[in-house]
């Protein structure tokens, strides 16, 4: 789990500044339904919103009976870990089945001398931390740099690595599969009948162990798609899926127990205008069109799978609105079941851009973040499934952005990498949480 989705256009303007200083047969259309009423909320890029029908009204899921008092639990520790081989910034990170876990790609620290605007470069360098050492070693390289990119562990034990921004900024549509034991990567080639993969998709393992590839964009973030494509890692083909309910990229994605897919927030582009995509929906793959769209207060970047099937929805997308930084009212939970949403909490310190695990005893740890003040937020809160609250559960929590976040085998979880807001801030630092 990674902060920091809007930078992406922002990279575009700081690759601006460096140059300067260095002189689809579609199946049939899903119809769309809603099952309450939250209108759409233009994202950091306001303009007058395109054309679009209106959606109908519904009855709000009940809230649930939450009771004052979580249920107890001790005091979580945050300690430091160990050194990275290398300060990364928005690397991937994921577990691999023998419990280490690969730190992949990110930026780096720019070395030299910068005269007038600079970029940070972005490596396809890739390490492990080993829990049974305690150390970080280097690994091997992906094929090509990528910082912010998603990480898959697949079942044949290889990692689908996928997105991000290359070395001056551009977005990436190329998927690649690494191989840990070897420190090596093969490109995925696209479908026959594409030129590319889309940049900024959402990507997620499915029950029977293929890869789903849900929108993003074909035209490089000029318009956003519906189009989903199923990718079979075992002969490295592509068949196409069904389309999703809204065009949306860099969406969250939870499977669910049933084997559909909660595919959640994400943002949309008209042109070169973006909006949140302030709803959701469930994706089906064996179904021939996705089903109903339901509305969110406000853009998820992430959504965590409970241990009861159900979904917590969180980690708001964080920007400036003028005075401060937008931040929900509540997370909220998503029943299959019922097949819709309850708002839970509210958390002891509302932010937005956080990261959330799930651990053994069912609960939510979410850390990291901004709070309305945009002022990092220095506490560590457990959600607790059972009675639909939160609470503080350690401080002191490092004031970092765009850090990786893993559960590992024994329970903790391990913070590699990540900035402080300087251009180039990122540390090579580690942190363990044990719940």
């Amino acid at each position: 789990m990674r902060t920091g989705r809007l930078a992406r256009m922002g990279s575009i303007f700081i690759l601006l500044l460096a140059v300067v200083a260095c002189s689809n047969t579609a199946t049939p259309s899903p119809t769309v339904v809603t099952s309450s009423a939250v209108p759409p909320t233009p994202s950091a890029i306001p303009t007058p919103s395109p054309t679009a029908s209106p959606l109908p009204t519904a009855t709000p899921s009940p809230l649930p009976t939450a009771t004052p008092s979580p249920r107890p639990m001790a005091p979580a520790t945050l300690k430091p870990g160990p050194k990275m081989t290398t300060a990364r910034l928005d690397p991937a990170a994921v577990r691999l089945k023998d419990g280490r876990v690969l730190i992949i790609g990110g930026t780096i620290p720019f070395v030299g001398k910068c005269p007038m605007a600079c970029m940070s470069p972005v490596t396809a360098s890739v390490e492990d931390y080993d829990p049974r050492t305690g150390k970080f070693s280097h690994n091997g390289s992906l094929s090509e740099p990528r910082s912010g990119a998603e990480a898959l562990l697949l079942n044949d034990g290889r990692v689908l690595v996928s997105g991000g921004n290359g070395q001056y900024g551009q977005s990436l549509s190329t998927l690649e599969i690494y191989d840990a034991a070897k420190g090596t990567a093969v490109v995925v080639k696209p479908p026959a009948d594409i030129q590319k993969l889309p940049v900024d998709p959402t990507v997620l393992l499915l029950a029977d162990g293929r890869v789903l590839v849900a929108g993003g964009s074909y035209d490089d973030l000029i318009t956003s798609s519906n189009v989903t494509l199923i990718f079979d890692p075992a002969s490295g083909g592509f068949s196409k899926g069904p389309l999703m309910a809204e065009d949306r990229q860099g969406a969250a994605a939870t499977l669910l127990d049933d084997g559909r897919v909660l595919i959640v927030g994400g943002d949309y582009y008209r042109g070169l205008y973006g909006y949140q995509n302030n709803n959701a929906e469930l994706f089906d793959p064996s179904h021939p069109l996705s089903q109903p769209s339901l509305p969110l207060p406000m853009s998820p970047v992430s959504s965590t799978l409970l241990s009861d099937g159900r979904v917590l929805v969180s980690g708001w997308s964080s920007y400036d609105n003028g005075s401060g930084c937008a931040i929900p009212i509540a997370s909220e939970v998503f029943d299959p079941m019922t097949g819709n949403f309850a708002v839970v909490g509210p958390m002891k310190t509302p932010r937005t851009g956080s990261a959330a695990i799930a651990i053994k005893d069912g609960r939510v740890l979410v850390f990291g973040g901004v709070d309305s003040k945009c002022a990092a937020t220095g506490t560590v809160e457990a959600f607790d499934p059972d009675t639909g609250t939160f609470q503080v559960v350690a401080s002191g929590f490092p004031k970092i952005s765009d850090f990786s976040a893993t559960l590992l085998d024994d329970g903790e979880i391990l913070i590699a990498g990540g900035g402080s807001g300087d251009w180039n801030g990122m540390t090579v630092a580690s942190w363990l949480i044990k719940p």
